[in-house]
């Protein structure tokens, strides 16, 4: 397992090259403590799919840059509440 500095998040392996990044403060049988799936691509990138406190998927370049970008979503989420859902561009309707 590796952990942050913080040892708030915590990446639990699945496979050689996936994990799950979860948060440590919440009890490992709540769904919440899923925070997302991190990926290591043959790129050398990160892909990670955004479970509890986002949404969506990202890449990045490093783990350190995953531990960054979930540690700020975790502060949003506990001073912000919930996400606002992005909205979806609407299209004219086709024209026949």
């Amino acid at each position: 397992m590796y952990r942050t500095d913080s040892n708030r998040l915590a990446l639990i392996p699945l496979a050689d090259k996936s994990w799950r990044l979860c948060d440590r403060s919440v009890a490992r049988t709540d769904a919440a403590s899923l925070i997302a799936y991190v990926e290591l691509l043959d790129s050398g990138m990160y892909e990670v799919v955004w479970v509890s406190i986002g949404f969506g998927t990202a890449r990045y370049p490093s783990l350190e840059t995953v531990f960054r970008a979930a540690s700020r979503m975790l502060k949003r989420s506990r001073t912000g509440g919930a996400f606002k859902p992005e909205p979806i561009p609407h299209r004219p309707p086709a024209h026949a």
